[in-house]
């Protein structure tokens, strides 16, 4: 954080002043250096970007940023009241990395005078971090190039100075991709309104440094994992078995939130769903280009608006190993009233390629008994309203089926976990849709769709 402009000095010589009945002024600059501490703690708040809203909308540069200061503007009062907050102030902290004219400069160089500070100033109890990229070309390799492995030095430089339970990156998909040690897809990226997306990842507090093991097999993950597949944006060959990134290796996060933004000026494009969006989720077409995230996120949250069913299906099919999953494919703004947002779009396509995604799912989510990852899989909850028609055929199913589940409200069934059958069942027992851990199952409410997902449904069970 960088403030700018002058810090008066102190007006010492008003305090404590003498009123005419011969009593003394009370003044907020009499009280000792702990006192006025933790009057400053009451003015701290949650960042911008705890905003769970803002992060599930389409994505921005401008997501930490605030019209309401308090604090900060506390600390520009004076040199000891600088002094006093800044241990507040900077328990949430932000770098940027801006554009530069002439060359790229090692992202770990840029960032040193700045942990730097951090060390010197005694600032090191940082509880969340946000990394805003501008620079599409970023690097950490002296020569310009890149590696998979480029910014393994800069994460563990950045963990070793502080240890933040909250970490959000917001950066182009190229930018974000080499972050995470990623392959991107950058042949179609210009269909795509992408500007930046967001990573955020989340860790328990005092949960330290990762120590998951690196993990070399589908059978060793508990079923399918994320991988990520050419064309890549790397010369050289990888290896056949990559590493997990630094970013996931270095500590051990339990949840985590990307959100792609919007996918509908692809939608404008000849041959719409053929296109190939430039991101992080990308299903596993190459073998040899595996990448894990951490073994210990057990919590997931992917947010994109009217993501291609061809793209979700990499998620669909290669669930991780989650306890929660949480997805969300329609905008909460007003973008589909927004007439340059939609120039050549076909609403119903993007109608039409939200149900195929949910129904992807839904098939991986209730197959019996649910495959790989799946069987492990406790809630499944959504941001958007099921479709009404289709949920009411599968409260009709439910009713008759049985199995502990219940209705929970509008959009929602529940069961108590005590009621999950074993997934061996006896001889002869018909397989139950039934079957896995699941115990939620919960929509944004129901609502009559533009397009409805009912048709798309061989069973009851679909949105």
């Amino acid at each position: 954080m960088t403030i700018e402009g002058n810090i008066p000095e102190d007006k010492s010589g008003l305090v404590g002043d003498n009123t005419a009945d011969g009593k003394g002024l009370v003044s907020i600059e009499t009280l000792p250096n702990e006192i006025l501490s933790q009057i400053f703690g009451y003015l701290d708040r949650a960042p911008p970007s705890y905003n769970i809203d803002e992060l599930h909308d389409e994505p921005h540069f401008d997501i930490t940023k605030s019209g309401d200061s308090p604090l900060k503007a506390c600390s520009l009062v004076s040199r000891r009241w600088r002094a006093v907050s800044k241990s507040v102030l900077f328990k949430h902290a932000q770098f940027i990395v801006r554009k530069h004219a002439t060359r790229s400069i090692m992202l770990t160089q840029q960032i040193k005078p700045f942990l730097n500070f951090l060390v010197s100033d005694s600032l090191r109890n940082v509880t969340s971090f946000s990394l805003l990229v501008y620079d599409n070309k970023i690097t950490d390799n002296p020569k310009g190039e890149r590696r998979d492995d480029d910014f393994a030095d800069f994460w563990s430089s950045l963990f070793q100075t502080i240890d933040p339970i909250n970490l959000l990156i917001v950066a182009p998909p190229e930018a974000l991709g080499a972050l995470s040690s990623c392959r991107i897809i950058l042949t179609d990226a210009w269909n795509f309104d992408c500007p930046c997306h967001y990573l955020r990842l989340q860790k328990i507090p005092g949960s330290g440094q990762g120590n998951a093991p690196k993990l070399t097999s589908d059978s060793e993950a508990g079923g399918s994992v994320p991988q990520f597949s050419g064309p890549s944006v790397r010369d050289h060959q990888p290896d056949p078995y990559p590493k997990s990134p630094a970013l996931f290796d270095l500590r051990a996060w339990n949840k985590l939130l990307l959100n792609e933004g919007s996918f509908i000026k692809a939608y404008a494009t000849y041959e719409f769903w053929l296109r190939k969006a430039p991101s992080d989720l990308i299903g596993a077409s190459a073998h040899n280009d595996k990448a894990l995230i951490s073994p210990t996120i057990r919590d997931m949250e992917y947010i994109a608006l009217f993501p291609l069913c061809s793209h979700f299906a990499d998620l669909s099919e290669h669930l991780p190993r989650l306890d929660r999953l949480y997805c969300q494919l329609i905008p909460r703004n007003q973008i589909l009233s927004d007439p340059k947002k939609m120039v050549q779009v076909e609403s119903e396509d993007l109608w039409m390629e939200r149900n195929a995604s949910y129904a992807s799912l839904m098939r991986e989510l209730f197959n019996s008994p649910p495959s790989d990852n799946y069987q492990h899989l406790k809630i499944f909850e959504s941001g958007d309203a099921a479709d009404r028609a289709a949920w009411g055929m599968a409260v009709e199913y439910v009713k008759r089926a049985g199995n502990g589940w219940m209705v929970g409200g509008d959009g929602i069934f529940v069961r108590n976990p005590e009621d999950i059958k074993p997934p061996e069942g006896e001889i002869g027992e018909e397989p139950s849709t039934f079957q896995g851990s699941l115990i939620r199952w919960a929509w944004n409410g129901t609502a009559e769709l533009p397009v409805s997902a009912y048709p798309l449904y061989d069973h009851p069970m679909g949105p």
